[in-house]
């Protein structure tokens, strides 16, 4: 297996799995980074939207808009459809970008950026659901946790 694409597989199932944990953070990152970096290759695909500054805007505010409403008592829990559907949407999205900016396949990186995503959905459920059965364990907490987890670990994938 040559080197970029172990490479790209890497980023494209990390980054589906942050979109896994926040379905807009992935997005945002990757977008935040392209639009400062653009890439070639992705500037003469259809995904070419990604690198744009203001894509880079409206997923930033998207992802702060997602956190503020996670906290909420009435936020949805995140294996009912639309929620999985929303970040395993997300995970292909970057999945595709991933590879597709080191002129990979676009299906095989949506492929395995949205099964990442549906995974780490509920993975992440479940941890939750664990962790809140635990005594002095504030639900908070555990959501701040797992948000910086999601925004540093999307940003240090992405610019790797």
């Amino acid at each position: 297996m040559k080197q970029t694409y172990k490479h790209a597989l890497k980023q494209a199932m990390g980054l589906g799995a942050v979109a896994g944990l926040r379905a807009t953070v992935a997005p945002a990152v990757a977008s935040n980074y392209l639009s400062k970096h653009p890439n070639t290759a992705l500037a003469s695909s259809k995904l070419k939207f990604i690198q744009s500054p203001l894509t880079s805007i409206i997923t930033k505010v998207l992802s702060a808009a997602e956190i503020s409403g996670d906290k909420l008592p009435s936020a949805p829990n995140r294996i009912v459809l639309p929620q999985i559907t929303a970040r395993v949407a997300s995970g292909a999205l970057v999945g595709a970008t991933i590879f597709v900016a080191n002129r990979e396949s676009l299906l095989k990186g949506a492929l395995i950026g949205g099964a990442s995503a549906l995974a780490a959905t509920f993975a992440s459920f479940y941890a939750r659901k664990y962790l809140d059965t635990l005594p002095h364990v504030q639900d908070a907490v555990v959501g701040a946790v797992e948000d910086s987890f999601a925004i540093g670990s999307g940003v240090k994938l992405i610019k790797s």
